[in-house]
């Protein structure tokens, strides 16, 4: 993990900053497995060892730079949940709420949900990137299911299915477009979105 501390010179602070670009630059271009900490130094100009002294090894340095950007990632998305929740009411149509789920073609959501997939891998053997993790995961699940069961309330759906276990869906689908990424002839965007309709008519509104 990496050692922070309250009185870190601003020159610590943007070495730090370099390592991490450095870091995400190198698994965004060879992944996780690929990564080499000799390019990592080498592409923010300090040395091997000064890496260890920051971030104490290889996996210190995977758990604070995935860590921070997957937790602001769902941090985003936290966001849109929220402002999502104050602008439902009965005048909310299902076709609105449909538009700001995530789609297969979303090409800005596709970096980072194959991100989001090597650091799952990864946090298997870093329990720190693991907690991390887990914990912006259950905030992002949290807030949805609160969102379904306003939009719930608001429409008088009666759907069986716990909000839970439709935010937890909607959620896994957003991960598993990384396996429409890889089809030779992926779903798209307009194939998927009855499946969606379908869903919030049935279970939220």
């Amino acid at each position: 993990m990496s050692r922070t501390s309250l009185t870190e010179s601003p020159e610590v602070l943007a070495t730090k900053s370099r390592i991490a670009a450095s870091t995400l630059k190198e698994v965004r271009k060879h992944g996780i497995l690929g990564l080499r900490l000799a390019d990592v130094a080498e592409g923010a100009n300090v040395s091997i060892p000064l890496i260890y002294k920051y971030f104490d090894d290889r996996d210190g340095l995977l758990a604070a730079v995935l860590g921070e950007i997957i937790e602001r990632h769902f941090a985003e998305e936290l966001d849109s949940i929220h402002q999502l929740m104050e602008m439902l009411s009965k005048s909310t149509k299902l076709e609105d709420i449909a538009a700001l789920m995530p789609k297969p073609g979303d090409t800005w959501r596709r970096e980072r949900r194959w991100l989001r997939v090597e650091a799952k891998a990864a946090a298997r053997e870093i329990p720190a990137l693991r907690a991390q993790i887990a914990t912006a995961m259950a905030n992002v699940e949290q807030a949805t299911t609160l969102l379904i069961e306003k939009a719930r309330s608001i429409s008088g759906n009666q759907s069986k299915v716990p909000a839970r276990t439709i935010a937890w869906m909607i959620i896994a689908f957003s991960d598993g477009f990384t396996n429409n990424d890889l089809s030779k002839d992926p779903i798209s965007d307009e194939q998927y979105e009855p499946l969606i309709r379908d869903l919030l008519a049935s279970h939220v509104f």
